[in-house]
């Protein structure tokens, strides 16, 4: 399945572009798992003409096959852009690949590569592309793969920094694993641009659904689509689960009553891919800790209540706080749960709602039960839709707080009229605070618009602009410009 990603897809071809013009530039596609991420580089792969090898680093289990499987992506893509006839299926080991080798030319090469080492293949493969007069874009899937395979990060970034004819992109569904191999301490930190795929918005989701249902002869209300979106906040996989659910029921004529049964029949009993996509993640997100029961436990605890401290979760699991830090610090780099003020939230609010509700066996013959169904709505309003607006509430606290530390400054959330702004502290000079916690860079147009608001209502202010993740070029220029001083989580840290 793939939904249109226009401005994504630009971008990766552009990366081609210009390292084909001698501009080297590797891009990092990060989001969660079925947003759409390999799909987007396939897609991309589909449509541009060139040396483009694409390796999923979960289907490589030792160092040895990942040089063998890197260098086979390698020739096989070289061969079809040079005319050589080959099938993927025939290349089976060494000495296929070899074989292939000497067509392109390049035999000596990959002769050194079977019998070195993970440096020998990054020295190695600048020399083919040279020889076969080519440059290559190497996508690799699932990327946080790489930090099984102990230097990895060094060794590959020592060795194709400075090379002129490969660059990389890189995609991950491990967010918070993808943002540490990016991180300031990490080798790879500063040679990526990232993009961050998100849900669709909502006028691209409406679109997307509304085209599924019509062809299959169902009618929704705008209404039903606009709840489609709320529900699924545009994550393509679940609007496409919802919107078949809708067409197995037999349903004509769509409203928001049958848009919430098919949600929570996807979501809540084990036919539903919502559900089974959300197993999925749980049980693979635990698949690597040494105590499993524990971890569970703890994401069941804090499925009932959220919000609890380490030292609440201790008590409950009648354990010591220092062992219950090590379990929770496990869970922090799965991506289900965060920290936020000393006490710790699910990361999705649905894969809590979820499993909260699975574990206590909901069937499909209770959801047609009305009144069980309008129960179940409810606290999903609760647990879900409006606990996600809490949360970046609880942020922008956090940030308000670590600022008053920081700089002495007393922010508070001002509200006048239809005029919001998520700090401003009052003293000798009027002090300023936009919070943008969301997983993609702040852009032009965010500070640009942050610029205008605090013009409109107060004139002229000092102004802070915290990002989560950072500023793109051009926003950064526009905070030097405009005196408006920038912010990152390593700088409240």
């Amino acid at each position: 399945m793939f939904v249109d990603r226009r401005k994504e897809l630009r971008i990766l071809k552009s990366a081609y572009e210009l390292l084909k013009n001698g501009d080297k530039v590797n891009i990092a596609v990060i989001g969660p798992r079925r947003i759409g991420k390999t799909e987007l580089l396939l897609q991309f792969k589909e449509k541009t003409h060139g040396v483009i090898p694409y390796l999923n680093l979960q289907r490589i289990g030792s160092l040895d096959s990942f040089v063998f499987a890197y260098t086979r992506e390698l020739l096989y893509e070289l061969s079809n852009i040079l005319g050589i006839n080959v099938e993927r299926r025939e290349l089976l080991n060494w000495d296929d690949l070899l074989i292939l080798s000497a067509k392109l030319g390049v035999d000596k090469e990959v002769k050194a590569i079977k019998a070195g080492t993970l440096e020998t293949l990054f020295e190695t493969q600048e020399a083919i592309l040279a020889n076969t007069n080519q440059k290559a874009l190497f996508i690799l899937d699932e990327f946080q793969e790489v930090l099984n395979f102990r230097g990895f990060l060094d060794t590959m970034r020592a060795l194709t920094e400075k090379q002129k004819n490969i660059a990389y992109i890189v995609s991950g569904s491990a967010i918070r694993m993808m943002e540490e191999i990016l991180e300031p301490k990490n080798p790879f930190f500063g040679q990526f641009r990232r993009i961050y795929l998100k849900g669709l918005p909502k006028e691209d989701t409406v679109q997307f659904a509304k085209t599924t249902l019509d062809r299959a002869g169902v009618g929704p209300t705008q209404s039903a689509l606009g709840l489609i979106h709320k529900l699924t906040q545009g994550h393509p996989f679940y609007v496409l689960a919802v919107c078949r659910r809708l067409i197995e029921e037999g349903f004509e004529k769509v409203g928001r009553k049958e848009v919430h049964y098919a949600f929570l029949t996807e979501l809540l009993t084990e036919k539903g891919d919502i559900h089974m996509h959300l197993e999925y993640v749980f049980n693979e997100s635990l698949s690597r800790a040494h105590r499993g029961p524990v971890h569970k436990q703890i994401l069941l605890i804090l499925a009932q209540e959220e919000g609890l401290r380490l030292s609440d979760i201790a008590k409950r699991l009648n354990k010591p706080t220092g062992e219950v830090s090590n379990y929770l610090k496990f869970l922090l780099r799965t991506d289900l749960i965060v920290k936020q003020g000393g006490r710790y939230y699910f990361a999705d609010k649905l894969m809590r709602f979820w499993l909260a509700k699975t574990y206590l066996g909901i069937t499909e013959l209770e959801l047609k039960r009305e009144k069980f169904l309008e129960e179940l709505i409810r606290e999903l309003e609760e647990k879900y839709l409006r606990a996600k607006m809490e949360l970046g509430l609880a942020k922008e606290a956090e940030i308000r707080e670590k600022m008053r530390e920081m700089f002495g400054l007393d922010f508070k959330s001002y509200r006048r009229g239809n005029v919001e702004f998520d700090g401003v502290a009052f003293g000798d000079k009027i002090y300023v605070l936009e919070v943008k916690w969301r997983e993609r860079p702040a852009t032009y147009k965010d500070v640009e618009a942050f610029l205008k608001k605090v013009k409109k209502e107060f004139g002229s202010a000092v102004m802070f602009f915290f990002s989560k993740s950072g500023f793109t070029e051009k926003a950064l220029e526009l905070c030097r410009k405009e005196n408006v001083k920038p912010l990152t989580p390593r700088d409240l840290s």
